[in-house]
C-alpha cells in the first residue's frame, strides 16, 4: 500500500479499510488468509473494492505475509482512473 500512495491519492482515495473474508490453518506456522479491500474518498464513500489472498507465515517477529495474490486490484483501479480521466502510465 506504501508503495501505491501516488497513485491512490491521484485517484482521491482518501483511506482503506478492510474485511478478512475467510481464513484458514495449513500448519502451526502458516495461514491461508482471505481479504477485501476497501477504498474511500476523503468524505468517506466507498469509490472502489478489491480482492486479494495471503499466505500467513508466524515467527518470532509475529504474522507476517509472504506471499501476496492479487484477484482484481489492476482492473477495479483502471477503472476507478477511466471513471476519473486519470492516466494511470503517465
Amino acid at each position: 500500500l506504501e508503495q501505491s500512495y501516488p497513485l491512490y491519492r491521484k485517484l482521491g482515495l482518501a483511506s482503506v479499510g478492510y474485511e478478512r473474508l475467510d481464513h484458514q490453518q495449513l500448519s502451526d506456522a502458516i495461514f491461508l488468509v482471505r481479504v477485501r479491500w476497501l477504498f474511500y474518498d476523503s468524505d468517506g464513500t466507498e469509490m472502489t473494492d478489491s480482492f486479494a489472498t495471503y499466505i500467513l507465515r508466524r515467527g518470532e517477529e509475529g504474522l507476517q505475509a509472504f506471499v501476496y495474490v492479487p484477484a482484481d486490484d489492476v482492473e477495479k483501479l483502471q477503472a476507478l482512473a477511466d471513471k476519473k480521466g486519470v492516466n494511470l502510465f503517465g
